[in-house]
C-alpha cells in the first residue's frame, strides 16, 4: 500500500508541480526532479536512526509510525499551495516514513532462520506489485478525480491501514535481543555491517545493481525513440516496458527468496546479476520492440534476486538488538548506487550513445555479481548468523 501510493505519485509528479504555479517547462521539471529525489535522500539519512529506535522498543511500533506518518504527509501534501511546500512535504515523507523497512526489520525478526529469504522474497514482491499497479492506476485516477482528491484518498486508506496494523499485529520478541539492544550504540552496527568481507561484498554489489538499474530510468526514454518515433507513443512505450519489468520482479521475487533458503545465496546472486546484465546488454544491441520486450521480462526476473539477497546476508549477519539499525544502515549505503547511477547517465550522455550506456549499466550489475560469486564465503547459504564466523550475537557476560 505504501509503496502503491508512491508510485501513484511518481508518474504524475510534473502535472501537479504545474497546477501549483511551477512556471515553464524547465521549472516543471526542476521542482518535479527535486520532489522525486527529496524522499530517497531523507529517508537515507534517517533509516539507521529508525530502525534503531525499533531496536530498542518495538518493530510492530515501527510499522505503525512509518504507516501513519506517511499517512499524514500525503493528507498534508494535498493541500499544498506551491512547488516549496510540495517539495518538504516530500522531504518529510521519507524522512518520517520508511514503511519499507520498518516492514522488512519486523518480518526479518517473527520468521525463523529457515524461512528468512522466503519472508524477503514475499516482501520483494509486494514491491513490486505496488511499483507495478502504481503508475497505472495514477493515471487512471488523475483525469476522474484528480491529483488532490487522489493523495486525500490515498491518506485515508494508509489510516485505515495503520489502525489494522494496531490491532491484527503481533509481534514476538527474544530475551536475547532484550538483553543485547542495551549495550550497542549505533555506531556499532554500523561497524559490524562493514568489519566482514562478505558483508562488504554484497553491499558493493548491491550498490552496483542500484547504479545499473536505477542509472537505465533517464536513458530508456531516449533509446526507445529510434524504435518509435513520436515523443507520444515513446511514453506509451516507456510504460508498457515498466509495467513489464515490474510484473517480471512480481511473479519471480517468491521463487528467488525461496530459492536462496535452500542453495548458497552468493551462487544465486552472481548468477542473477550475469542474467540481468546479459539482458541489459542485450537490449542495446535489440533490433526491434520484440527483442526489448523479451529482454525486459529476463531483466525484471533476475534482478528481483539482487537487492533482496544483499537483505537476506545482513539480516542473517545481524544480532537480535542490531537488526534494524543494520537493516536502516544498508538502505543508506545502496542508495548511493540509485543516486550515482542517474548521476553517471546523465555526465556520459554526451560521450556515449545509449547503446553504450545500457552497456555500461548491464556490465556494472554483472562486474558485481560477479565478485559476491568468486569471493564471498559459501557459508552464507542455509547457514544463519551464528555459523559465519566473526558476525552475529557474542554471548553477554550475563548470558550462558
Amino acid at each position: 500500500m505504501s509503496v502503491l501510493s508512491s508510485m501513484v505519485i511518481a508518474p504524475l509528479m510534473p502535472f501537479y508541480m504545474e497546477q501549483l504555479g511551477a512556471g515553464d517547462q524547465a521549472a516543471v521539471l526542476l521542482w518535479s526532479g527535486l520532489g522525486l529525489t527529496a524522499p530517497a535522500v531523507s529517508a537515507a539519512l534517517t533509516a539507521p536512526l529508525w530502525g534503531r529506535l525499533g531496536d530498542v522498543t518495538s518493530r510492530k511500533w515501527m510499522v505503525i509510525r512509518a504507516l501513519g506518518s506517511s499517512a499524514c504527509v500525503l493528507a498534508a501534501m494535498g493541500l499544498a499551495n506551491t512547488p516549496f511546500q510540495l517539495f518538504l512535504l516530500r522531504f518529510l515523507q521519507g524522512a518520517l516514513g520508511g514503511v519499507v523497512d520498518a516492514v522488512g526489520a519486523f518480518a526479518a525478526s517473527q520468521a525463523g532462520k529457515e524461512e528468512q529469504g522466503k519472508a524477503r522474497g514475499k516482501l520483494e514482491g509486494a514491491l513490486a506489485a505496488g511499483s507495478m499497479l502504481g503508475p497505472l492506476l495514477g493515471g487512471v485516477l488523475m483525469g476522474a478525480i484528480g491529483f488532490r482528491y487522489i493523495l486525500h484518498s490515498l491518506a485515508i486508506l494508509l489510516a485505515l491501514w495503520t489502525i489494522l496494523c494496531a490491532f491484527l499485529l503481533k509481534e514476538r520478541q527474544s530475551e536475547k535481543r532484550t538483553a543485547a539492544v542495551t549495550q550497542t550504540g549505533i555506531t556499532a552496527p554500523l561497524r559490524g555491517l562493514l568489519h566482514k568481507r562478505e558483508l562488504r561484498l554484497f553491499l558493493l554489489a548491491g550498490i552496483t545493481a542500484n547504479f545499473g538499474i536505477f542509472g537505465l530510468l533517464p536513458v530508456l526514454p531516449l533509446h526507445l525513440k529510434p524504435y518509435i518515433g513520436t515523443s507520444a507513443q515513446t511514453a506509451v512505450w516507456v510504460g508498457i516496458l515498466q509495467a513489464v519489468l515490474w510484473a517480471a520482479v512480481w511473479l519471480t521475487s517468491s521463487w528467488w527468496g525461496r530459492r536462496n533458503d535452500v542453495s548458497p545465496v552468493h551462487r544465486n546472486y552472481a548468477l542473477a546479476a550475469a542474467l540481468c546484465g546479459v539482458a541489459i546488454v542485450l537490449q542495446a544491441l535489440a533490433p526491434g520492440m520484440e527483442w526489448l520486450v523479451s529482454s525486459r521480462v529476463v531483466q525484471g526476473a533476475a534482478s528481483s534476486a539482487l537487492v533482496q539477497s544483499v537483505f537476506l546476508v545482513v539480516t542473517r549477519s545481524a544480532p537480535e538488538g542490531e537488526l534494524g539499525t543494520r537493516l536502516g544502515f544498508t538502505r543508506s549505503i545502496l542508495f548511493t548506487g540509485q543516486i550515482a547511477g542517474p548521476m553517471t547517465s546523465g555526465l556520459l550522455g554526451t560521450m556515449l550513445t545509449t547503446s553504450g550506456l545500457f552497456v555500461l549499466h548491464g556490465a556494472a550489475i554483472a562486474a558485481g555479481g560477479l565478485l559476491v560469486g568468486l569471493f564471498a564465503s559459501p557459508k552464507l547459504a542455509r547457514r544463519g548468523v551464528e555459523d559465519i564466523p566473526g558476525c552475529g550475537h557474542r554471548p553477554l557476560p550475563n548470558e550462558k
